[in-house]
């Protein structure tokens, strides 16, 4: 007599709580040990509570008038944040004690982006053309490791890779490979248009960009080999790569496109449908086959790479769009942020067997 498969059980969120913050939420994300969390809002504030307990810990407001990135240093609870003022600042995640300061770009630019190499002996920052890389030791002190030449345009998206062998950073023309003590980019990524956003796969392999013509660009980082992928209603906002680099996830407006990477060819990707409004961002489970998507329409989606229909579509904001949504690497916790500047967590039941 056949087997029956086992069903996998429903996936459900359960709230723990919301908080309020001055604005618009721009960025959250979860220490690496998932025992907390932080946000930061278009008013400057930047807030830090417990996992799961949602008890805050800390409220920070060193940036104005905005704050606009975060970074979770990977085995210290040191927190790096930037915003208008054009510096970063790095905090003690449990104190709220302001550790060190670093200027970043030319007066009136914005730190809008930062990333912690993967050993996290070194920190990147951008702010319009301008980044840096600083070397940090666990007493906060910082010593600029790298400063690279002023790009022609404004630095759209940074990102280490995997090795921590370098720092790639995007632009209108492409993306170039930095490492540190080299005064040239040791790898560049032509373009002939605007990258919005880029991700590396975990195997260090492809590097994919999010173009404002609508399109999505695929790069091999050990040879000269690529292929594009057209046919987006609207400039592709996000790329993210799941956690074992088999599926790359792209967002268009409401679209949420899949292409496998198992002998990638440039073809075969696929549409999931559920979101009404723009998607603002993706996250990838850190070691599940589970992939989260937020967008204006307030709606929370919950997608297998296996299936286009969500497993979970919810409305978790009914006063505003979302904005972020992030999980924690230890737990099926996931935290997503507002427009309004609501956040909020929650956690997430029925996916303990997706591997």
């Amino acid at each position: 007599m056949p087997r029956l498969a086992k069903r996998q059980a429903a996936v459900t969120l359960s709230p723990i709580g919301r908080a309020m913050l001055g604005d618009y939420v721009h960025r959250l994300a979860f220490a690496s040990d998932g025992t907390r969390f932080a946000a930061c809002s278009a008013s400057g504030q930047v807030a830090v509570w417990k996992a799961p307990s949602f008890n805050p810990l800390c409220d920070l407001k060193g940036h104005q008038p905005s704050a606009l990135t975060l970074a979770w240093h990977p085995t210290r609870q040191e927190l790096a944040t930037g915003g208008q003022d054009g510096v970063v600042r790095i905090w003690d995640g449990d104190t709220g004690e302001e550790r060190v300061v670093l200027p970043v770009g030319a007066q009136g630019s914005w730190v809008e982006h930062l990333a912690w190499s993967p050993d996290g002996k070194f920190l990147t920052a951008s702010a319009g053309k301008a980044l840096r890389i600083w070397s940090i030791d666990p007493a906060a002190r910082a010593q600029l490791a790298a400063e690279v030449p002023a790009y022609k345009t404004t630095i759209s998206a940074v990102t280490w890779m995997p090795r921590g062998d370098g720092v790639v950073a995007s632009a209108y023309g492409g993306a170039w490979l930095w490492k540190i003590g080299q005064e040239k980019p040791v790898r560049p990524f032509p373009y002939d248009g605007a990258l919005l956003t880029i991700a590396v796969s975990p195997s260090g392999e492809y590097l994919a960009s999010g173009n404002l013509d609508g399109s999505v660009h695929l790069f091999r980082t050990d040879s000269d080999q690529n292929w594009h992928m057209s046919g987006y209603p609207v400039k592709v906002t996000s790329v993210r790569f799941d956690h074992h680099g088999l599926n790359l996830f792209t967002a268009s407006g409401p679209s949420l496109v899949s292409w496998n990477m198992k002998k990638f060819e440039g073809t075969g990707g696929r549409l999931f449908k559920g979101h009404l409004g723009w998607i603002q961002e993706i996250a990838c489970h850190p070691n599940r086959s589970l992939v989260a998507t937020v967008g204006e329409d307030g709606l929370l989606c919950l997608w297998d790479p296996q299936t286009t229909k969500p497993l979970l579509s919810q409305e978790v904001n009914k006063t505003g769009g979302l904005s972020c949504v992030a999980w924690s690497s230890t737990d099926s916790w996931l935290a997503t942020g507002a427009s309004d500047g609501g956040v909020s967590l929650f956690s997430v039941h029925g996916i303990e067997d997706r591997a």
